[in-house]
């Protein structure tokens, strides 16, 4: 068994109690782990998880708990389409509709965190990210996409709306539905209190840089 093997399900059994505010006991012996059924549903997850390295671990486990009023979700449903389609809709419906979520936030954080990874990479200032062209689109479409950054981290940046403007909604759809909502998404976000806050004093920092 991997060493990956383990964190994933050690991360399966500790979503489940959290969400139901119950203490997590983690797995430490694996020894005869691999002879259970459940070995079978992490061994599938281990290759989902592989092969699309976008997905986040721990938000695909937490996912339905938030989309569904259930207590409990099994390995065998996270190896199920319906476990993609949940883990889509919490990121693009859930995520979106309540910004200031602890949840969003930490996506926010985490969203402000990647920009700066990303800027030093390609070594760009902070204010030319969203300027930034990989292929044929600007870099921050994939990003969105690949769920790299938070839909609402794009309105820290001045002439976003002049971007957008130049591409055609169809393109904008192949990278995200919400795109076409934008405007409800810039009413939730002017509505919001602490999202906001993170959002305008990353849009101050981009301005000076």
């Amino acid at each position: 068994m991997t060493e990956f093997e383990k964190i994933i399900y050690n991360t399966f059994l500790e979503t489940s109690k959290k969400v139901n505010n119950k203490p997590v006991r983690y797995r430490k012996d694996f020894t005869k782990f691999e002879a259970s059924e459940n070995y079978i549903y992490i061994n599938k997850l281990s290759s989902f998880f592989t092969k699309f390295k976008h997905i986040n671990v721990k938000d695909f486990f937490e996912a339905p708990y938030f989309v569904y009023d259930e207590n409990y979700f099994d390995l065998k449903f996270y190896c199920s389409h319906k476990a993609i389609k949940t883990y889509t809709a919490y990121n693009d419906n859930y995520i979106l509709n309540n910004p200031d979520d602890p949840n969003t936030l930490l996506k926010l954080k985490e969203s402000i965190s990647f920009i700066y990874d990303f800027c030093k990479s390609k070594n760009i200032k902070p204010r030319q990210y969203i300027n930034h062209i990989e292929g044929n689109y600007n870099s921050f479409f994939k990003h969105i996409k690949e769920r790299n950054i938070n839909f609402y981290i794009i309105f820290s940046f001045p002439g976003i709306d002049q971007i957008l403007n130049n591409y055609d909604n169809e393109i904008k759809g192949m990278f995200s539905s919400n795109f076409s909502k934008i405007n409800y998404l810039r009413t939730k976000f002017y509505a919001s209190g602490k999202a906001k806050k993170i959002i305008n004093k990353f849009k101050e920092y981009v301005e000076t840089r």
